[in-house]
């Protein structure tokens, strides 16, 4: 497939009539060895533009590596200066690919079979008009003006009806004599007008803001969206994958109370225990009162504290038992800080054979479960488990051959479940249990996909 896409690159290198052509044929020759010099591209939607037949031209400020950026491409871009576009990128090995937008400029660009193939939309173009349309729109609004010879919108009706009114008011109004006449009003004096203060000037306006482009609102979506997003590291597949919202955790955490208490003398069960020891933290040392405890039927049930002031004016076989009770449990409690210590210490220990182990055998586990950076199938996985089991796992090989049909696919992928199932493989040393958890995890996503594929 790459010799194949080697060779149509070759044949349709050279740009149609619209495109700008190479800024010099003596550059670099399009040829295997530079062709991860040039950009391939085709336009979306512009006549004689198809995917068969790209356009290319060569991208300046190459360094010594192959990573190549949205700036450098934006950047050697011939029609740059022309319009807005958007701009998507061919990613894959293979017959497999697929297009992934690319909007920030530092943002290193995926190649497909090692070149840069680009398409791209351009986004301020405006579409065509219909002619047809435009002609039947022009014929209604001429129907419409031509209508009894009158405005269509009836805005002076109303005007001219008053007009009428006040005419007819004026001729049935009869005529008064001089004597009947009324006085006329003395004209008023009219009160100085003070001047008006000056205006105060206006203030300057800022510049509208340009509207926002659907690029720029995606931009804006996309960055507000992923900094609310919760990722981790997934180990097996190798990428950040989101579990959660940050919004909806802050508010579901509500906000711990004060406490007005004084501080317990134990701050850390694995720390050093001070200032009266398992008498502390059983309740005695001056300490307050027990909290009290809702009993069965709602009543509250108050605490007793056990030390060794409570054998204080008891009698002498009283005292003893109280003693004794109170180191009972002064025992008990160094026995269970010393048994977390050391499961603390044993998880520790754990957790850094692991890592060592990991550092190890990492790049093994990668190289079984995946090939060219793509997970392997089922069917492969299974033919090849005995490369990457340990010495003495009890697991028999197998050939491809043999899981070509379904039904045995699944039969073998159980028999393989079961040797590395974590139930089973508690009692095993470091090594063998990382191996163990790994293989798991990727027969598990297999057989996912090789069920949702209905057993293909």
């Amino acid at each position: 497939s790459g010799h194949s896409l080697f060779i149509a690159l070759l044949c349709f290198v050279q740009p149609p009539t619209h495109t700008i052509a190479m800024a010099s044929s003596a550059l670099h020759p399009v040829d295997r060895t530079t062709m991860h010099r040039y950009c391939f591209y085709y336009l979306q939607g512009m006549p004689s533009e198809d995917f068969s037949s790209p356009n290319a031209f060569p991208l300046v400020d190459m360094g010594a590596g192959d990573k190549v950026t949205l700036g450098q491409v934006k950047m050697s871009f011939p029609l740059a200066g022309i319009g807005q576009y958007h701009w998507r990128f061919r990613e894959g090995e293979g017959n497999g690919f697929i297009w992934r937008d690319v909007m920030e400029d530092t943002e290193v660009l995926p190649k497909f079979q090692g070149v840069v193939f680009a398409k791209i939309l351009r986004l301020d173009k405006l579409p065509r008009l219909n002619p047809t349309k435009m002609r039947i729109n022009a014929k209604k609004a001429a129907a419409r003006g031509k209508v009894g010879g009158a405005p269509s919108t009836g805005q002076r009706e109303p005007r001219r009806e008053f007009q009428q009114q006040q005419q007819q008011q004026q001729h049935h109004q009869p005529a008064m004599s001089p004597q009947h006449r009324p006085a006329p009003n003395p004209a008023p004096v009219p009160a100085p007008v003070p001047a008006p203060a000056p205006a105060p000037p206006p203030a300057p306006k800022s510049p509208p803001r340009p509207p926002e482009t659907r690029v720029e609102r995606l931009q804006r979506e996309y960055k507000e969206k992923a900094s609310q997003q919760e990722k981790v590291w997934d180990d097996v597949d190798q990428r950040w994958v989101v579990v959660g919202d940050k919004r909806s955790r802050s508010r579901s955490v509500s906000p711990k109370p004060t406490k007005t208490a004084a501080p317990p003398q134990v701050d850390d069960l694995l720390g050093e225990m001070g200032g009266g020891g398992g008498a502390a933290a059983g309740g005695g040392g001056g300490g307050s009162e027990p909290p009290a405890v809702d009993g069965p039927s709602g009543a509250k049930i108050q605490g007793v504290k056990l030390d060794a002031s409570n054998a204080i004016g008891k009698s002498a076989s009283v005292a003893a038992a109280i003693h004794g009770r109170v180191k009972e449990m002064e025992d008990a409690q160094q026995a269970a800080v010393a048994d977390l210590r050391e499961r603390e210490a044993a998880k520790q220990k754990e957790a850094q054979a692991m890592d060592e182990v990991k550092a190890r055998l990492e790049p093994k586990i990668k190289e079984w479960s995946e090939e060219y950076g793509k997970k392997r199938q089922l069917r492969a996985l299974l033919s090849s488990l005995d490369k990457v089991l340990w010495e003495g796992s009890g697991w028999k090989p197998i050939n491809l051959g043999d899981v070509l049909d379904a039904k045995k696919a699944r039969r073998a992928y159980l028999k393989a479940s079961l040797k590395v199932h974590p139930d089973k493989t508690k009692d095993l040393n470091p090594e063998q249990k990382f191996i163990a958890t790994r293989v798991f995890d990727a027969l598990s996503q297999a057989n996912s996909e090789f069920e949702a594929k209905g057993g293909m």
